[in-house]
């Protein structure tokens, strides 16, 4: 790790291209793994004040950074932090077993544990964003070890109930991404709650692809599980971006 070389297309194309590796369980030899898992570490700070965290590069400012489901990032610090935790989630699932990546991803796990968000639940102005990522973040790299502390996020977030079924605060359909993922125990009250807002959605979409496909199969898929999802085999194994 450097002190965080660019590459071709951005942070955010590195990102894609993990995601895309990891949601289809691709089978990717050997070097391609390999090129990418380099590409995302390449990126990671060592030194200073962000060390542990993932540089952005101009490409990534020019485009905007988006969340997965589309919602745009609206902070500098927002996109550095959940950007970072996408980063070392994917690292973790690309290559686990590999000594390189098992540091910088403890690194950035450690970086990312000081932060207000992580430290105190704070969900202040976009602090809720880089929250529910950090859930993400969490449930995926620590797995059955992090069950009760997501649990317990998951009763912060259930304090932000709007009337419309949705968070307040909280980017809508990434927050019901983060959501399928967990287990069914864990999500349920939350997507039971917002059964009604997930229904409404279904019917108007006015974002541009790829985001508009990824927000209807998500949709979909909760309306298929009736409102209560994540701890199905097909929703961990589609651990998406």
């Amino acid at each position: 790790m450097g002190d965080a070389m660019t590459s071709n297309g951005g942070l955010a194309r590195a990102l894609e291209r993990a995601d895309a590796m990891v949601r289809r369980g691709e089978q990717a030899a050997a070097e391609t793994r390999r090129v990418l898992v380099r590409s995302l570490l390449d990126h990671q700070i060592s030194a200073g004040r962000k060390a542990g965290l993932f540089a952005l590069d101009p490409e990534d400012w020019e485009r905007g950074p988006r969340l997965w489901t589309g919602e745009s990032i609206r902070t500098k610090l927002a996109a550095e932090h959940i950007f970072s935790q996408e980063a070392a989630r994917l690292l973790h699932r690309l290559g686990e077993r590999d000594p390189a990546v098992e540091r910088a991803v403890a690194l950035a796990a450690g970086r990312l544990a000081e932060t207000c968000y992580a430290a105190r639940h704070c969900t202040i102005g976009e602090c809720a964003t880089s929250f529910i990522s950090y859930v993400r973040f969490l449930a995926s790299v620590r797995g059955d070890d992090a069950r009760g502390d997501v649990t317990r996020r998951v009763q912060t977030l259930s304090q932000h109930r709007a009337p419309n079924g949705r968070w307040i605060r909280f980017p809508f359909f990434y927050t019901l991404l983060v959501l399928s993922e967990l287990p069914k125990s864990v999500a349920e009250n939350e997507t039971a709650f917002a059964r009604d807002a997930v229904a409404r959605s279904t019917i108007r979409s006015s974002i541009e692809e790829p985001y508009a496909g990824r927000r209807a199969r998500l949709l979909q898929d909760l309306l298929a599980a009736g409102g209560g999802v994540g701890g199905s085999p097909s929703h961990r194994k589609r651990d998406t971006r």
